[in-house]
C-alpha cells in the first residue's frame, strides 16, 4: 500500500510533470525489486535456522530426514569412551569405560559381531586389548586394527598395539611405533598408505591441556613406521570426532569448540587446513560420532554445554568445504562417547554415557527411510 500511495499522489498534475512522474515510476520499481529481493533473501537464509539469536550459530536446513533409527544386538557391556571400527562385514571394538568412574572403569574387553541390513548379530569376545584402555583412537586397514594411546585407569600412553581382523574375532596383539608422546582423545583415520593422527589430550591432570599437533605413520610390515609431524591443526583440540573421504581428512568440534576443519589427504601426511561449515552446537561439540557416507558426513550426539544432545546433523561434502549442516532424525537416546562407524548407507552406534551419567549397552543402527 505504501508504494501505491507515493504512485498515485506523484502520477497527478500537468504534463510539464511527466518526467518528474517517469522518474518516480523508476525509482519505486528499483525499490520494489532491491525490497522483493532482500525479502527473499532473509526467508532463504532463516530457513529452519537452529539455535537463539546472535549466538553465532551456523544456521541448519530443515531437510528432510534421511535417517531411520532402529535398535539392534546390545552390547555385551555397559560402555562408553571405545573405539569400533569395521572391517570384512564384522564391526569390532576395543576397551572404553564401564561406568562413570574415570579412575578405575576402564576395561581392556574386545568384542566384535557381524553386521547386515538388520542391524548387528550376536556379539562374542574376542582377544583382549594388551591393557585396560579408554579414549583409544582404533582404524582399521587391510583387516589389520590399530589402535593409538589412551587412557588407562592410572595414565596416558603412548602405546600402539595393532592385529589381525578376521570373521574368528581379533589375533593377537603386537605393540608397534610408538606415538610421538602419550595421548588420549586424539582422532585417527586411515588410507591406504597409512594413519593419520590429529590432536589430543596431553595431560593427566588438567582437564584443559591438548595439542594442535598431527601426525602420519605408513604401515610397514611390522605394524607402524615412524611418525612423522605434518601440518598443524589450525587450535588445540581433543574429543573431537575425524573422518575421512577418498581425498581429504574432515575433523568436527571437540571439547568447547563448535568449528570444523578439513585437509587434503597426501601420502605422507595432510596438506593445509581450511575452516569450513561450523557445527550447529551453541556450545563445544565433544565426544560426538561422525561417519561419511557417500558424499556426506554424518555426526550423532555429543556433548554440548551442560547438555547431552540426541540430535544428527549431515552436511554434504563439496570442492570447497562442507556445505550447510542439515537436521536428521534424531539418535533413539541424548547420548556422548559412543562409537559409530559406517557401511555402504548404514549406521552403527555402540553404547555412551547418557544425560543422567548412566553408561549403556544400547546398540542403533540407520538406514534410509
Amino acid at each position: 500500500m505504501l508504494f501505491s500511495t507515493r504512485f498515485s499522489s506523484e502520477s497527478h498534475g500537468d504534463s510539464g510533470s511527466s518526467a518528474q512522474t517517469i522518474s518516480s515510476i523508476i525509482v519505486i520499481m528499483v525499490l520494489m525489486i532491491v525490497v522483493t529481493t532482500t525479502v527473499s533473501y532473509e526467508a532463504i537464509q532463516n530457513f529452519g535456522l537452529s539455535g537463539p539469536a546472535n549466538s553465532g550459530v551456523i544456521g541448519t536446513a530443515n531437510a528432510p530426514a534421511v535417517l531411520k533409527w532402529g535398535s539392534s544386538t546390545a552390547y555385551p557391556i555397559e560402555v562408553w569412551t571405545q573405539s569400533c571400527v569395521l572391517s570384512g562385514g564384522y564391526v569390532y571394538c576395543v576397551g572404553g569405560l564401564s561406568a562413570s568412574n574415570l579412575a578405575t572403569s576402564a576395561v581392556d574387553g574386545v568384542y566384535y559381531a557381524p553386521i547386515s541390513s538388520a542391524g548387528i548379530g550376536t556379539w562374542a569376545n574376542t582377544t583382549d586389548y594388551p591393557t585396560s584402555i579408554r579414549t583409544a583412537s582404533c582404524v582399521a586397514e587391510a583387516d589389520t586394527i590399530y589402535c593409538v594411546g589412551g587412557y588407562s585407569n592410572s595414565a596416558l600412553t603412548d602405546d600402539v598395539y595393532y592385529a589381525p581382523l578376521s570373521p574368528l574375532g581379533v589375533g593377537s596383539w603386537t605393540n608397534t611405533t610408538s606415538y610421538p608422546f602419550p595421548v588420549w582423545s586424539t582422532s585417527c583415520v586411515a588410507s591406504i598408505t597409512g594413519i593419520y593422527c590429529v590432536g589430543g589430550g596431553t595431560s593427566n591432570s588438567s582437564a584443559l591441556s591438548s595439542t594442535s599437533s598431527v601426525y602420519f605413520a605408513p604401515f610397514s610390515s611390522s605394524g607402524l613406521g615412524q611418525w612423522t609431524p605434518t601440518s598443524d591443526y589450525p587450535v588445540m583440540v581433543k574429543q573431537q570426532s575425524c573422518a575421512a573421504s577418498a581425498t581429504d581428512l574432515y575433523c568436527v568440534g571437540g571439547y568447547d569448540a563448535t568449528a570444523v576443519y578439513y585437509a587434503p589427504l597426501e601420502s605422507s601426511g595432510v596438506g593445509t587446513w581450511a575452516a569450513t561449515t561450523g557445527y550447529p552446537f551453541t556450545v563445544g561439540a565433544n565426544l560426538l560420532s561422525c561417519v561419511i557416507i557417500g558424499d556426506s558426513i554424518y555426526c550423532v550426539g555429543g556433548h554440548t554445554g551442560p547438555n547431552v544432545s540426541a540430535d544428527v546433523y549431515s552436511a554434504q561434502i563439496s570442492t570447497s568445504g562442507l556445505r550447510q549442516w542439515a537436521s536428521d532424525t534424531s539418535y533413539p537416546v541424548a547420548v556422548w562417547g559412543e562409537s559409530c562407524v559406517a557401511s555402504a548407507d548404514q549406521i552403527y552406534c555402540v553404547g555412551g554415557e547418557t544425560a543422567s551419567g548412566d553408561t549403556i549397552n544400547e546398540v542403533s543402527f540407520s538406514s534410509p527411510p
